[in-house]
């Protein structure tokens, strides 16, 4: 598109976005804290009055990012929409994780120690929450009963024992849990004992059961109907009572470990303090971070080129970044895999994609490099095969023997034709039919706010509609992602598929499609057994084996990750479309200087999380303000 047309769009967009701006100057509602009220008179204005390039907030030390957030906030991390992007800035882990050294930089731990099952974590004595109070180990014991009794997960962890104030010991089913467990922002301080109190005994509780009813199904022994009835009722109470539960309100604020809290929410802008009892408190020289809505990729790309915002991680147009010289100088850009990909995601409580044979077909249909260019045209596309391991990883986790086993899916239209005839569907006119003589007729769902999933889906929609199906597209609208696809309201959708962020192997992405999220999204039948060269084989047990050899025999998880391979892409439980990369576009020397340079590690921290890089940065002292 020539520049003259996007200067166009982006002086609607800046519009646009100084609109959504005004919008954050609202008063606090009834569902906001009354504290807030106090709080915002004592700052003198609103993050959205600080227009000026001299204001003070931006001198003392401010930076501007984009996110998302629940509206009314509640400060429940169990509440829908949890708290937004404010996450890694509230939540500590015991440890950040830099995939490219494979170096593990201590946080709430300072350090820990694995003997067989057992892990021992030492934790900092100088932690306090941002009310005050002292963390200890008490609070880790609460969070993971928390988090066991609420999302079912992670099992993983069989016992947690406070030993001391200051030491934890959990004693793990695999050791392959140990990443996790070090790096994952949900094990240590969501929970604060102070605050979750009332409903302690109850999450301890259900937690037990929980893990007594997962151990007796994995084993293969019959779960009594009273312990399954117990467990039922005593859950769905104890969600019931926390997700009612919204401390921002209750108390007008959320007491958190992180180096910064949520202090004022509005619809369009989240503002976060520093916590003055972070360790990292006297290090920094940003003290107050401003989150504008992520209300759409293109807002996000105008408030970058603007100014408006000092770092995000849009998809931009190739004209607009290609240009990003003459409309902003001070914006500069990397790219980082996004340790993920986005594939075609089918619902297998769907008769008509349990047929292996319409799979292959729309896999030999799909010309991904075109989905690919329109969506995130930096990204890595999948060409040929539909494996499970990223793109950017194949020739390291893939063996040339097993890679020569795989069918091809290149963009042939007679071999889906062929395919198609052979299992008895019939062409009537320019329409498929399916053996029985129904049209081959679905929807394909895709999440509104995500610009560049709706791009891609609009082009899927479009190949697969001229090859002769009938296909139309769904806009599932903000903050219904989750319910969509967890309730199975869809035929069709765009979705991650085997993601390896947290960990960033192959047993990531294999456990999402075969026993975890993705797993239970999409129902396909992961415990059935596949034919492959080496037998029957069911890649649910080939999930499970490959997690407990993971650590320990690296010789046998390789041939599991062969085998599983194998079966995905040929029993295609979903179809890989693109490695998703994560363009980030950073102002420096504008408000805020100090960036590292574009090949240092610490870029690679950011898939599934970015925040991490910022708070990295803030807690070290690098990020400054620009003096004025």
């Amino acid at each position: 598109m020539a520049l003259k047309k996007w200067v166009a769009l982006l002086t609607l967009a800046l519009f646009m976005a100084s609109i959504l701006v005004g919008c954050g100057k609202e008063e606090p509602t009834e569902s906001q804290p009354s504290q807030n009220v106090s709080q915002q008179t004592e700052q003198g204005t609103s993050g959205d009055d600080k227009q000026g390039d001299t204001s003070e907030a931006k001198q003392a030390g401010e930076i501007r990012l984009a996110t998302d957030w629940p509206y009314p906030f509640h400060g429940n991390p169990f509440g829908a929409g949890g708290i937004g992007g404010a996450w890694w800035f509230a939540y500590e882990p015991f440890a950040y994780y830099i995939p490219k050294t494979g170096e593990y930089i201590p946080r709430l731990a300072e350090s820990w120690e694995v003997d067989g099952n057992k892990v021992t974590i030492k934790l900092r004595s100088d932690v306090k929450f941002s009310d005050g109070e002292p963390f200890t180990s008490k609070d880790v014991v609460t969070t993971i009963n928390f988090i066991q009794a609420m999302w079912q997960w992670p099992y993983e962890i069989e016992k947690v024992e406070a030993t001391d104030d200051h030491t934890v010991v959990f004693t793990l089913t695999n050791t392959s849990f140990l990443h996790t467990l070090l790096t994952d922002g949900a094990m240590a301080t969501l929970t604060p004992s102070h605050v979750y109190k009332d409903f302690a005994d109850a999450a301890a509780e259900v937690a037990q059961l929980g893990k007594e009813i997962y151990y007796m199904e994995i084993e293969g022994q019959t779960v009594p109907e009273d312990k399954k009835s117990e467990y039922d009722e005593k859950a769905q109470q104890l969600r019931e009572q926390i997700n009612a539960f919204a401390p921002f309100e209750t108390l007008g604020k959320i007491p958190v470990v992180g180096a910064f809290e949520p202090v004022r929410v509005t619809q369009s802008e989240m503002a976060l303090e520093a916590n003055k009892y972070h360790w990292t408190y006297s290090q920094m020289k940003i003290n107050k971070i401003i989150f504008k809505k992520w209300s759409s990729n293109e807002f996000v790309w105008a408030a970058l080129i603007s100014n408006e915002v000092d770092a995000a991680h849009p998809s931009m147009p190739k004209d607009v970044v290609e240009q990003l010289s003459t409309l902003n100088p001070n914006l500069q850009v990397l790219t980082v895999s996004d340790l993920s990909d986005i594939a075609l995601v089918f619902n297998f409580n769907r008769p008509l994609f349990k047929d292996i044979n319409l799979r292959k077909a729309i896999a030999h249909i799909l010309e991904k490099d075109k989905v690919r260019d329109v969506s995130v045209w930096q990204a890595n596309s999948y060409g040929e095969y539909s494996h499970g391991i990223l793109k950017s990883m194949e020739q390291e986790w893939l063996d040339q023997d097993t890679i020569q086993k795989m069918t091809k899916y290149t963009n042939d239209s007679a071999a889906a034709e062929k395919i198609l005839t052979d299992a008895g569907y019939k062409k009537d006119g320019d329409t498929w039919k399916t053996p029985n003589g129904q049209p081959v007729q679905f929807t394909l769902s895709v999440y509104g706010p995500h610009s560049d999933w709706v791009l891609a889906a609009r082009e899927v929609v479009q190949q697969l509609n001229s090859f002769g199906f009938k296909v139309e597209m769904q806009i599932i609208p903000e903050g219904m992602r989750d319910q969509v696809m967890q309730s199975g309201d869809y035929d069709v959708a765009i979705e991650f598929g085997a993601t390896w962020q947290g960990y960033p192997h192959p047993l990531t992405g294999y456990q999402r499609l075969y026993e975890g999220d993705l797993f239970k999204i999409t129902s396909f039948p992961a415990k059935e057994k596949y034919t492959t060269p080496w037998g029957e084989l069911s890649p649910y047990d080939l999930a499970l084996e490959l997690q407990k050899v993971v650590q320990d025999d690296k010789e046998k998880a390789r041939e599991l990750i062969q085998q599983l391979a194998y079966i995905t892409n040929e029993y295609l439980p979903v179809i890989s479309l693109y490695e998703k990369v994560l363009p980030i576009y950073y102002s420096d020397g504008y408000k805020v200087e100090g960036w590292p340079a574009k090949d240092d590690p610490i870029w690679t921290l950011a898939p599934g999380g970015i925040e991490r890089v910022y708070n990295l940065l803030i807690g070290t002292g690098q990020l400054s303000p620009v003096a004025r």
